[in-house]
C-alpha cells in the first residue's frame, strides 16, 4: 500500500514537472518569436535621430532634370529630352552612373565629381552652375537605386526597393514577407558601409530598445542576414524524415499528457 501511495506521489510530481517545463517551452518559443517582446504599452518612446544623408558612392545612379518656364531652353541640360529628339528608348540611358572616381558626365556641364555628397549638396552645386546659362530653372536631384539586400531565412530574399527616405529596420522585413519560423529573431546581422568601411551589427528584434536604436532605420545598400534558429539547424544536420517524426512524436506525447493529466 505503501509502495502504491509513493507511485501515485511520484506520478503528480511527474506531472507537475511535465506541465511546468511545457510551459516554460512556450514561454521561451514565444519571446524569440515575437517583436519587442514585453513592451510597455502606451509608453511614449523617444524619438530618435533621423539617419544621417545618404553620401552618393561609385556606381550609384542619379536621375537629374533640370525644370524652366521655356522647356526648349533646359533641353539641352536633359538627357531625356535629348533621348527622345533622337527617338532613344533604353530608359536607363537617362541615368548617371557614378564612375569608379566617384565622377558622372553631364552634358554641357563637362565631368562633376559627386562622390561624398549628399543628393541637397549635390542638387546646389548643379544649380548654381546651371544658373549661369538659364535663370529661373529648378533642378532635381534624385538617386534611383534605393534598395537593400535581405538575405537568409526570410520569406522572399533578394534586393528589394526603399519606397521612401526614412525606412525602419520592420518595413524592410515586411516588404520581404517577414521572417519565417526559422528564423532567429534575436541574432540579426545587419551590414553597412560607411566611410571607415563596412561595419556588421547584431540586432535583436525582440527587444523593445531597438525603438530608439540608431539601427531601427536602414539605409540604401544596407544588407539584412536572418540567421537560421536551432530547429532549422536541427533539420539540416539530421535526415528530413527524422526530423518531421520526431517533431510529429514530441506533438502526440504532449497532446497525450495533457488528455491524461485531465481525466
Amino acid at each position: 500500500m505503501t509502495n502504491f501511495t509513493g507511485y501515485c506521489g511520484a506520478r503528480k510530481i511527474f506531472r507537475l514537472l511535465a506541465i511546468v517545463f511545457i510551459l516554460q517551452s512556450c514561454s521561451g518559443s514565444l519571446k524569440n518569436l515575437t517583436y519587442m517582446h514585453d513592451i510597455d504599452i502606451d509608453k511614449t518612446y523617444p524619438e530618435i535621430p533621423l539617419p544621417s544623408s545618404y553620401r552618393i558612392r561609385p556606381n550609384d545612379h542619379l536621375f537629374i532634370n533640370v525644370i524652366g518656364e521655356d522647356q526648349m531652353q533646359t533641353d539641352f541640360l536633359n538627357t531625356s529630352a535629348l533621348m527622345s529628339r533622337g527617338g532613344g528608348s533604353n530608359l536607363e540611358m537617362i541615368y548617371y552612373l557614378v564612375d569608379e572616381n566617384g565622377n558622372i558626365s553631364y552634358p554641357q556641364l563637362g565631368e562633376l565629381h559627386v562622390e561624398g555628397k549628399t543628393i541637397l549638396e549635390i542638387r546646389d552645386m548643379i544649380q548654381k552652375m546651371v544658373d549661369e546659362y538659364i535663370v529661373g530653372t529648378s533642378v532635381q536631384v534624385k538617386l534611383v537605386n534605393r534598395t537593400f539586400t535581405i538575405l537568409g531565412d526570410i520569406k522572399s530574399p533578394g534586393l528589394q526597393p526603399m519606397t521612401k527616405n526614412q525606412f525602419t529596420i520592420f518595413e524592410a522585413l515586411g516588404s520581404a514577407g517577414d521572417v519565417t519560423d526559422f528564423g532567429n529573431r534575436r541574432t540579426v546581422k545587419l551590414i553597412r558601409e560607411t566611410p571607415e568601411g563596412r561595419t556588421v551589427k547584431e540586432i535583436d528584434l525582440t527587444d523593445p530598445d531597438l525603438l530608439t536604436s540608431e539601427y531601427f532605420y536602414i539605409q540604401p545598400n544596407d544588407v539584412i542576414y536572418v540567421e537560421p534558429n536551432r530547429y532549422r539547424v536541427y533539420s539540416v544536420k539530421t535526415m528530413p524524415w527524422l526530423s518531421q517524426v520526431t517533431f510529429g512524436a514530441s506533438i502526440l506525447t504532449t497532446v497525450l499528457l495533457v488528455i491524461n493529466l485531465l481525466k
